[in-house]
């Protein structure tokens, strides 16, 4: 089961260790309780999540706060790609680019360019290009498996999905896993999608936080446990993401 630097036996320990680490319930509500960015972040760095938000401090702008989630998005990925068999570090990288997606999608069906696109240093020199080449752009780039969806006006997500599953290795059992995976992630943002985004979502949160760990679970020798270690580890980043993005918003607002 090694290949490389990496096994499954060693990212199994690594897994466990970071979910003997994570964020507890009544730590998430005493956080929640705090109005103010610097009281949030005070909370935060009292558990788990701390490394998340390292790089946050009150008197950022939004933008400047999410660049910082992402760039902490693609550490995390990175480093669990490493814990990894090499075969399988290909497909674990490729979960670096989720968070660009919507931006992605945006720019395919022919939308106008977000302000922080701009200034952020993946998206940065495809949007300075004319929308009409800005797909020719991504060739060369990381994300040249999505240059044909962004070309042709279509689903990037879909794109994003078709090259993840051609990176997976010749493992029927493990790509049974990543299937069973995919399934509920797709189930809980079709729910999520549906309610719309005024609507409570946390109970499809927590139903697919619960599939996340039962998959972590029946699968610990395999790249299923790593992937879904980072779908846990995406869902306490929407946690963080909203609470941190709503607290610099009302910041903004105050007289």
């Amino acid at each position: 089961m090694t290949t490389g630097d990496g096994s499954f036996g060693y990212a199994q320990a690594r897994v466990q260790a970071r979910l003997g680490q994570r964020v507890s319930a009544a730590d998430l509500q005493r956080a929640r309780g705090a109005r103010e960015l610097s009281a949030y972040l005070q909370h935060v760095r009292s558990t788990g999540l701390a490394r998340r938000v390292a790089r946050v401090a009150p008197g950022m702008d939004v933008h400047e706060v999410e660049r910082r989630l992402r760039d902490e998005w693609r550490a995390t990925v990175e480093e669990v790609a490493w814990w990894l068999p090499a075969p399988w570090r290909p497909a674990t990288l490729w979960l670096r680019w989720l968070p660009y997606l919507p931006a992605l999608q945006k720019l395919a069906r022919g939308g106008r360019a977000a302000a922080w696109t701009r200034e952020d240093g993946v998206l940065a020199r495809i949007i300075a290009a004319e929308p009409g080449r800005r797909a020719g752009v991504l060739g060369g780039t990381a994300l040249e498996p999505l240059q044909a969806a962004v070309a042709a006006h279509g689903e990037v997500g879909q794109a994003w999905l078709a090259h993840w599953r051609a990176l997976w290795p010749a493992d029927a059992e493990a790509r049974s896993g990543l299937d069973r995976l995919v399934g509920d992630v797709i189930d809980a943002t079709t729910v999520l999608a549906e309610l719309g985004p005024e609507a409570h979502s946390e109970e499809t949160l927590a139903r697919l936080d619960r599939r996340l760990l039962r998959a972590l679970r029946r699968h610990p020798l395999s790249p299923v446990a790593a992937v879904a270690f980072l779908g846990l580890e995406a869902l306490d980043q929407l946690e963080l993401r909203g609470a941190v993005v709503a607290r610099v918003a009302l910041a903004g607002k105050a007289p």
